[in-house]
């Protein structure tokens, strides 16, 4: 049995009907249609998105990209799909169904929970939809609501506002260390058996379906000093404290014309006992430790004046021997012609890579480039298949050694690993990615990534995050009681703020009553056929 089929889900083409229908983006509406209608989702995605990039505000190529992804099990992409509609489109009815279907995504991966509050949003947008109603009393038979036990831990306390919640639920944890102490892992376990744990993401989980203890160890942190007097540049540590073990992220700022040359950090008080360091990395030992640097001679890598297109570089100011990336930016219709890196006087040239890529020589460099007219474009196409997240590229096809960019976004308790780029029906020939980018080859590409889970994740990092939140909270509480002093102070608004208050209520309660109006009627149609074979179509429009 389909597993729509277990629930009732509501999935609806939206039809171009504008009266100019020889405009390419609606083509490409339509084209996409009947794509979707013969099973066809990928195709159907590329004609979505090609309308979306002649008319990029274009809500109903947006809303129908969302229900190709939902078809081909998507359900991220097609939520955020759904949600720019919400965004773009004035039209209630529409914004009413997005909002409906970004429900959807979530109720087909099991999120209960966070379905159940879209639907309720989708509901106050049109109290009339029956499928929401429906699809909301589901997800309410799916939710249990269980305790939460706080267990205080030595060396500092741990916070959890919430006393019980639903399954499904983000339950968000606050860990305050005692002074010279750090977090190291936050715990939490299932209440009638403490040998099964609960993932936690950061500094939050998601609610079970029973109850749960919740505690956080804390461990001895070392400090971080910076050595005085550091000739040509200063250094900064992404910590003045760390546990053992923790990874602490170093940066050198050279003074006009130097640059970092090698960080080195020793235990405080012995310089002779140093800690390895990786490039700008190094993992914390269990003592304090000092951290220094030595700057030399920065060499500069200048760009000569091209048209039709722009050059630029990973860095412009290196050391010998450092790789340093190029990156080309045709301008429609040019591709590269010639690319090279030579030094100021034109004797000596650094080797570039059909990848861009080239190793710095002991000598200021200039990069010297040109564009000719294009000749062959090539595709670039996502993995829609990826687990734990996935991928967004800024262009749908490219030149050979032109750059392009991507980006990567987790879902959560995911963080991105590393992309996979390889040949379109090969997937041994391989293109390596360079951060966010890559240079495309002479043939067509898919890019993939791999996400992986985030337990691994710098926990203190989130608990600052989260301090930020707090204090954030509390000035926003401070703001709204010197606001309800200032109306007790004003008698008249006080009165004809209480009005307009007791007319909203009024209209909440309208609203409430024909909802449960509905939601009776719909109940009753919900007892009166059990079991569902096929999902509720939401519009009948022809194609």
């Amino acid at each position: 049995m389909n597993r729509l089929s277990k629930y009732l889900i509501v999935i609806a083409l939206l039809f171009s009907a504008f009266s100019v229908s020889a405009q390419s983006d609606e083509k490409a509406i339509r084209k996409g249609n009947r794509s979707y209608k013969s099973g066809n989702y990928e195709q159907a995605i590329e004609n979505y998105r090609k309308a979306l990039e002649i008319r990029p505000n274009n809500a109903n190529a947006q809303f129908n990209l969302g229900d190709a992804l939902y078809a081909m099990e998507s359900y991220d992409e097609a939520y955020e799909a759904f949600q720019k509609v919400v965004e773009m489109s004035p039209d209630a009815k529409l914004k009413s169904n997005a909002v409906f279907n970004m429900g959807n995504c979530l109720l087909a991966q099991d999120k209960y929970y966070d379905a159940f509050n879209i639907y309720k949003v989708s509901l106050k947008l049109n109290p009339e939809n029956e499928n929401a109603l429906y699809n909301l009393e589901y997800c309410r038979a799916h939710l249990v609501k269980s305790e939460i036990w706080v267990v205080q831990p030595e060396h500092g306390r741990i916070e959890v506002k919430e006393k019980e919640a639903f399954n499904g639920q983000r339950i968000t944890m606050r860990a305050m260390p005692d002074e010279d102490y750090a977090l190291s892992e936050y715990v939490v376990v299932r209440a009638d058996n403490m040998e099964e744990k609960v993932e936690v993401s950061g500094s939050s989980f998601i609610m079970p379906k029973y109850g749960v203890m919740v505690t956080v160890n804390f461990k001895q942190a070392h400090k971080i000093e910076i050595e005085k007097n550091i000739k040509h540049g200063t250094v900064q540590a992404d910590k003045q404290k760390a546990i053992e073990g923790q990874q602490v992220v170093l940066k050198g700022f050279g003074e006009d014309g130097y640059m970092v040359d090698r960080f080195t950090v020793y235990k405080t008080g012995s310089r002779n006992d140093t800690v390895p360091v990786n490039d700008t990395v190094f993992q914390m030992p269990n003592f304090d430790v000092t951290v220094t640097a030595t700057f030399r001679t920065a060499l500069k890598v200048r760009i000569d004046s091209v048209a039709n297109g722009t050059i630029s570089v990973t860095d412009s100011l290196v050391k010998p021997g450092q790789n340093v990336g190029i990156i080309v930016r045709p301008d429609k219709g040019f591709q590269l012609g010639d690319l090279r890196v030579v030094n100021n006087d034109g004797t000596e040239s650094a080797p570039v890579s059909d990848d861009n890529l080239f190793q710095m020589i002991d000598s200021d460099v200039t990069v010297k480039a040109n564009f000719v007219e294009a000749t062959d474009y090539y595709k670039v196409t996502a993995d829609t298949t990826i687990k734990g997240g996935h991928v967004l590229i800024d262009q749908a096809e490219a030149t050979r050694r032109e750059t392009v960019a991507l980006r990567n976004a987790p879902e959560p308790g995911y963080q991105f690993k590393e992309y996979i780029i390889h040949q379109v029906g090969d997937t041994a020939v391989k293109v390596q990615a360079l951060g966010n980018f890559f240079t495309m080859p002479g043939y067509d590409v898919e890019v993939s990534a791999v996400f992986e889970k985030s337990e691994g994740k710098d926990q203190q990092q989130e608990q600052q995050q989260q301090d930020q939140q707090q204090e954030q909270q509390e000035q926003q509480d401070q703001q709204d009681q010197q606001q309800q002093q200032d109306q007790q102070q004003n008698q008249d608004q006080q009165q004809q703020q209480q009005q307009s208050q007791e007319m909203s209520k009024e209209d909440a309660q309208r609203m409430l009553d024909a909802l449960e109006n509905q939601e009776k009627k719909t109940m009753e149609k919900v007892n009166e056929q059990k079991v569902r074979q096929q999902p509720k179509k939401k519009s009948d429009k022809d194609w």
